[in-house]
């Protein structure tokens, strides 16, 4: 008689994409806060926090394309570099966008005094 052997689903593997973004973001933020130069003037908190962003998503997809290359999954590798870079071009585009003072046309286009 053959034995038969129960089998476990295996325990799906943590992503490591989170804490590859959040490595990327406290570096890229200390680095676009501490560093200046001289005579320059303190950096801006809303600069700092679009080059702590795009660093996450750059560390992030970068780990995540040299993961995909070991792995010999090459366009899934070429897919996680377009994401990033897709990825840092929205994030500079959403914290480059002004913010609206019209409340969205909701009062008529007049804007409150």
């Amino acid at each position: 008689m053959k034995r038969v052997t129960k089998r476990y689903p295996m325990m799906p593997v943590r992503s490591e994409m989170p804490a590859n973004f959040v490595r990327g973001f406290v570096a890229t933020g200390l680095l676009a806060a501490l560093q200046k130069e001289a005579g320059a003037a303190p950096a801006d908190t809303r600069a700092t926090l679009r080059r702590a962003l795009q660093g996450g998503a750059a560390l992030a997809a970068g780990c995540s394309a040299a993961d995909a290359w070991q792995r010999g999954n090459y366009s899934g590798a070429v897919v996680a570099a377009a994401s990033g870079a897709a990825g840092v071009v929205a994030i500079d585009y959403l914290m480059r966008k002004p913010a609206r003072t019209d409340n969205g046309g909701r009062n008529g286009g007049k804007e409150k005094a």
